[in-house]
């Protein structure tokens, strides 16, 4: 009888029979248990999955505000470029317009050439003046 006893306690105390709760561990199979010691497997998933919401959201609002500190930064940038343009065709309206009649004939030479197919008399003449053309406008551009 005692013997059946010794057997029965020596595999309660193995490492992979252990007893569901000890009060005195504190500890399940090597998992930790909270202190309340009364927390079920579905109140342990609640916890968890609060924990892992609270994270998400938390990287949901650096990811929120990192996007909209880019979001500033480009709009202050391209408003000053903006700024610059208007106020460098306002103090040079001559070259502005050429550049701008440059930049539409390059434009449209560069749709043009796109719907042709192969390379045509056409193309062999409209590559060279496109480049004079863009050439125009970076030398008004450097000054």
């Amino acid at each position: 009888m005692e013997s059946k006893k010794n057997l029965s306690n020596e595999r309660d105390r193995t490492p992979g029979n252990a007893p569901e709760s000890s009060p005195t561990s504190g500890q399940t199979s090597g998992q930790t248990r909270p202190t309340s010691g009364t927390s079920t497997a579905p109140q342990r998933a609640r916890e968890l999955g609060n924990e892992i919401g609270s994270s998400a959201q938390q990287v949901y609002d650096q990811t929120r505000q990192a996007v909209n500190n880019a979001y500033e930064k480009t709009s202050e940038t391209l408003t000053n470029t903006y700024d610059q343009a208007m106020s460098y065709g306002r103090e040079h309206p001559g070259q502005l317009t050429l550049i701008a009649f440059g930049a539409g004939i390059g434009i449209g030479l560069l749709l043009a050439s796109g719907f042709g197919g192969g390379r045509t008399r056409s193309t062999r003449i409209i590559e060279p003046v496109g480049n004079a053309l863009t050439q125009i406008a970076m030398e008004l551009f450097r000054r």
